[in-house]
């Protein structure tokens, strides 16, 4: 049995000064300090006041994206969104085979574990090989790090169609929860034909859906000059919505598209930080939760701390309204929540609570409010404060799951 002990518990719903935790997979219980009655043999850490939340979710990445650090290229000319993935990332991607895979997985884990990241939703691809490449995270990631993970392969015509597919349902046949769990992965409307679509509806089953949707204006525009329908309508009417999909960006997506998305059961995955960077713009919020369309937060791996790009959504939503006032705390509380509720739900087990039964996947932070913190404005203090500077002491800590080690051992860096 581990315990921390001396801690302040905070899980995005509720706030307990001044306790204890017990754990050993799973949560197995908690209370205040004066119930606590240590027992020979435990494992404990003393969190000396600090605050325990649990361990974050990205819900849009590319592991890959380890490698675009700092990558020699030529000036880039791209005057289209197209033309970005042209000249920069898809010449990154398409170079990548099962080995590079591994060693971003490998490479990225660290970082991750450094900003208080557990469970991961990762969109791969990888030119030179693909089959065998979701194992080769899921080894990774997962086997040799400890983390959660969901993965799947972005289908694509700059690729082999049939291998794509074949990599997203056969990783999927073995790969049944709890650390895992598969999607079937699609890059976008603008790389995707009518032939794929018909494929990849063949094939995918009830698996969930992972495909960017309207992250620039010209896939939208595409795909009505093409096909006569907007993103969503079209991947509907080839049957490849299916309940638990994760619409990746849907900058542009209009109403009707929302509605086909809330029909469908899906959730919309943002990522503002990376639409800011490629010029693409910001998500209408107002939109999707008019349809009550769940909003979760990514971060396209445009870097490891989505504490920042938790913080960095609601200012781009202020931004895109040019009102400070219409997506508050509460807004980007609901966000949160969201992400554990649909991890959860995934792969088959409990979390994002702090409670005795939930998964124990957690962050210990050091923090000294410098103002009065209550359970009234203490999410307030986690995204103006803890997420400001948000470096964890302790990422979790399971027995048999190795970043229990790596973990423990930064607390001395």
């Amino acid at each position: 049995m581990k315990a921390i002990i001396n801690v302040n518990l905070y899980d995005f719903y509720t706030y307990r000064p001044d306790c204890y935790l017990l754990f050993e997979e799973k949560i197995v219980r908690t209370g205040p300090m004066n119930d606590y009655q240590e027992e020979e043999g435990w494992e404990i850490t003393d969190a000396k006041g600090a605050f325990l939340l649990p361990g974050l979710i990205i819900g849009h990445a590319h592991l890959y994206g380890a490698f675009m650090r700092g990558i020699p290229m030529p000036p880039l000319t791209s005057t289209s969104f197209r033309e970005q993935l042209e000249q920069f990332y898809w010449r990154v991607d398409r170079a990548l085979d099962i080995e590079s895979s591994y060693q971003s997985a490998r490479a990225m884990a660290l970082d991750h574990i450094r900003c208080g990241v557990t469970t991961i939703f990762d969109h791969h691809a990888s030119g030179t090989q693909i089959r065998g490449t979701l194992d080769a995270l899921k080894q990774g990631w997962v086997d040799e790090m400890g983390l959660r993970g969901v993965f799947c392969f972005e289908t694509s015509d700059r690729f082999s169609v049939d291998e794509c597919i074949r990599e997203n349902v056969e990783f999927a046949e073995k790969t049944h929860g709890g650390m895992s769990q598969a999607m079937f992965g699609m890059h976008a409307s603008l790389s995707l034909s009518e032939r794929t679509l018909s494929a990849a509806a063949d094939a995918i089953g009830s698996l969930p859906l992972h495909v960017h949707v309207g992250e620039s204006l010209e896939d939208e525009e595409e795909s009505v000059a093409r096909y006569g329908k907007r993103i969503v309508e079209r991947f509907v009417s080839h049957g490849l919505v299916t309940p638990n999909s994760i619409f990746a960006h849907c900058v542009n997506i209009n109403a009707k598209e929302a509605a086909l998305m809330a029909e469908h059961g899906c959730t919309a995955a943002v990522n503002v930080t990376s639409n800011l960077n490629t010029g693409n713009g910001i998500p209408d919020y107002r939109l999707l939760k008019r349809y009550k369309v769940p909003v979760m937060i990514g971060n396209d791996s445009l870097g490891t701390n989505i504490a920042g790009d938790i913080r960095n959504t609601m200012f781009g939503m202020h931004l895109r309204t040019k009102n400070p006032w219409w997506f508050g705390y509460g807004d980007l509380l609901t966000c949160v929540r969201n992400s554990y509720e649909f991890a959860s739900r995934i792969l088959g087990v409990g979390l994002g609570r702090l409670e005795a039964g939930y998964e124990a996947d957690f962050a210990i932070v050091e923090y000294i409010p410098p103002v009065p913190l209550d359970e009234n404005n203490i999410w307030g203090h986690v995204v103006d404060g803890m997420f400001n500077c948000y470096r964890p002491e302790i990422c979790g800590a399971l027995e048999g799951r190795r970043w229990k080690t790596i973990s423990y051992c930064l607390m001395k860096i």
